[in-house]
């Protein structure tokens, strides 16, 4: 088995506390390098054995030693250090959403191809297996004809100051932070794409949005709401009604709150039944890429794939925006 060598690029909470730790729980894996721009490289580099760290991110991309590269940068950042690892022949794993418009998504998709690498959006979630079996139940009718999913994701940010996801020009927002989670999950369990979209943002006195609501319509019938904000308690639910019962998942999308361990509950023909799935949806992503990589392959979560979410999370957030507008002009009217 091939063994991959890593290198990463960014020093965010993720990497640090999730990613760096789930790579070096992979068999066939190593991190040789990391690099960051914010002085931290060299503690975490002693924090985790890593043996090579960089004060620029192109120090680290010229190593001939490195494989693939984990990004874990602000939004707005992702497009030209994704694309300047391709370029330089590196696999790519980067974190969400991995740019803010279809256009750009494109651009690196096409550039990964020209290079031979593969490239990827971190959205770990997919990968724990209870989402696989989610999937499953609902092939399989477990629940009947799907009428309504509604999915959430909530936590309360605590630096209102100094959140950089609070930054309109880094990307921000409670959408592209946390919201896109449960647009993900509805693409991933109907795949589907959107016939329409309507979008309403509660709270309205920060520069991005953070508390927000999406109704989306599909073609099949189904219909879909997700809501996200900063203000409340941490939430992480998935609730579907079918024609024959239901179904609700309590650890989403952060299973590593709950000791890893996911919970899909569901109600089928009036009996109500408990399946409890524990995996490190970290390592099993990185798992997954490892496969592409070996196998030359697209990943499981594919550029299709990439692409429908990236265009939905656009439209969505113009829709809210559009509302947005809409609320302050009734205000000052």
């Amino acid at each position: 088995m091939q063994k991959i060598r890593w290198g990463i690029i960014g020093a965010a909470n993720i990497a640090k506390q999730q990613v760096i730790p789930a790579i070096q729980q992979t068999s066939n894996a190593e991190i040789i390098a990391i690099a960051s721009q914010s002085g931290k490289a060299k503690a975490l580099a002693t924090q985790f054995n890593i043996p090579n760290n960089y004060d620029t991110y192109e120090k680290l991309l010229d190593s001939p030693d490195i494989d693939a590269v984990y990004i874990a940068l602000p939004n707005t950042h992702h497009k030209k250090w994704a694309l300047a690892a391709i370029r330089s022949n590196k696999h790519v794993l980067c974190e969400k959403p991995i740019v803010l418009h279809a256009t750009d998504l494109i651009e690196l998709q096409q550039a990964s191809i020209q290079h031979n690498v593969i490239f990827m959006e971190a959205f770990m979630y997919r990968f724990h297996p209870q989402m696989a079996k989610a999937k499953e139940l609902l092939a399989q009718r477990a629940i009947g004809d799907i009428l309504t999913i509604r999915s959430r994701f909530h936590f309360t940010i605590e630096d209102w100051q100094n959140d950089i996801r609070l930054n309109p020009d880094l990307g921000g927002g409670v959408l592209n932070d946390i919201g896109c989670y449960p647009l993900n999950a509805i693409h991933y369990l109907i795949e589907e794409s959107p016939r329409t979209v309507q979008a309403s943002q509660g709270k309205t006195n920060h520069q991005v949005d953070t508390h927000i609501a999406v109704q989306l319509s599909y073609p099949s019938g189904i219909l879909a709401q997700i809501d996200a904000s900063f203000h409340g308690p941490m939430t992480q639910t998935i609730d579907i009604i079918g024609t024959n019962g239901t179904m609700h998942l309590s650890y989403a999308f952060r299973t590593d709150l709950n000791n890893h361990e996911g919970i899909i509950q569901y109600v089928s023909n009036n009996e109500t039944k408990t399946l409890t799935i524990t995996a490190n949806a970290y390592v099993e992503q990185i798992k997954a890429f490892h496969e592409a990589i070996e196998n030359n392959e697209q990943p499981i979560y594919t550029e299709t794939q990439m692409l429908q979410q990236t265009a939905e999370l656009e439209k969505i957030n113009e829709a809210i925006k559009t509302a947005t507008q809409t609320q302050q002009s009734a205000i000052r009217s």
